[in-house]
């Protein structure tokens, strides 16, 4: 499709992107998905064809990203690339393209009226001082009734998105035990809470250049309580392209996956997310600042609950050859498209600890 190098500049423009010139093409943020990382996206001058590499998009038209950033209107869409195409783009002009959902806010007043009730998680050896860090509390009304909130901010301290914990929660229970409301994949938590403007989660990431990956509160709470700030919550068992995009924005050296330790189960899913999040963070950073390390309980809560010192996890040895030979053997049992590529490169990795091993025993 030809289409002016102007126009797809001037449409690109009215959609939100803010373009940083590259010769041949431009790079910019992916607004189509909230992303923040703004060389995320190559989109070509001359054709619109753009990547984006952060969510591993592939080559893709410029239509697709037309219909990704715009609300779903296929017609609108359709007559838009009409118009390039006869170098039209006046209606355009007249009647920008409306954006997809940002995230949603909420009341601040909903989290001024939660209640300091902190027995439940004195009880598991969190401390008052970790729990008002948190800006947590008991809600006694509306849809987090009965739960201890936990608000998520956005970089701008706006409240993005709240999660609750039910304090009757039993595993016989007809009521979830954790509650989400917001958009979870955009929550780059704890991380934004801030006191006074300052993030003693930040600086700790930008002081230490290392992070944590977890997958809840409650983990978050206890690495806090134990003066551990650089981490990060996935909520879950994946990690979100906006998460991938800020370990990206940070200059670490070093990436810790620690999701739950499900090893008591027939099936560890804590040790399985943890290789599938590992071979997905190959395809942005060096093997060698990969690893993983799965709590020594199942979580973080509990061996803070169990009397588990943090040094004797963090002190444990990863013997980082046999891990790589244990994600390869993975990877040969699951193949996918890219298993091979995978292989190839953790299998270098492996040859280059090899050879290291080597050199300190000769």
């Amino acid at each position: 499709m030809n289409i002016d190098q102007e126009k797809i500049e001037t449409i690109l423009s009215q959609l939100g992107y803010s373009l940083t010139d590259k010769g041949s093409y431009w790079q910019t943020n992916a607004i189509y998905r909230d992303g923040d990382n703004r060389t995320a996206l190559q989109i070509w001058k001359d054709t619109g064809i753009w990547r984006d590499f952060v969510a591993n998009t592939g080559y893709m038209p410029f239509k697709k990203l037309l219909a990704l950033s715009a609300k779903d209107n296929d017609v609108e869409v359709d007559q838009l690339i009409k118009d390039l195409e006869n170098n039209e783009i006046s209606d355009f002009e007249r009647k920008p393209i409306q954006k997809m959902q940002v995230d949603q806010f909420f009341d601040h007043d909903e989290v001024e009226t939660l209640l300091p009730h902190y027995k439940f998680y004195n009880n598991k050896a969190i401390s008052d001082c970790t729990l008002k860090l948190y800006n947590a509390g008991f809600s006694m009304s509306g849809k987090m009734n009965g739960r201890f909130v936990f608000p998520v901010y956005d970089e701008n301290a706006k409240v993005i998105g709240i999660t609750g914990r039910h304090l009757l929660w039993k595993s016989t229970s007809s009521i979830s035990k954790w509650k989400h409301i917001g958009k979870k994949a955009s929550w780059i938590y704890p991380i934004n809470l801030k006191v006074n403007g300052e993030s003693k989660f930040q600086n700790a990431v930008e002081t230490k250049k290392e992070i944590v990956l977890i997958e809840g509160v409650g983990d978050s709470l206890a690495l806090s309580e134990q003066n551990i700030y650089n981490h990060l919550v996935i909520f879950g068992l994946e990690i979100s392209s906006k998460q991938i995009a800020y370990l990206m924005s940070q200059n670490l050296n070093k990436i810790t996956i620690s999701t739950n330790n499900d090893s008591e189960k027939i099936s560890n899913r804590g040790l399985e997310a943890a290789i599938k999040i590992y071979l997905k963070l190959t395809n942005f950073f060096d093997a060698s600042k990969l690893e993983i390390r799965l709590p020594l309980s199942k979580d973080f809560s509990e061996m803070l609950e169990n009397g588990i010192s943090i040094d004797k996890w963090t002190n444990k040895r990863v013997n980082r050859i046999s891990q790589i030979e244990y994600i390869i053997k993975y990877l040969y049992n699951n193949k996918d498209k890219n298993s091979s590529s995978k292989i190839e490169i953790l299998k270098n990795y492996k040859e280059q600890l090899d050879a290291e091993r080597n050199s300190i025993c000769q």
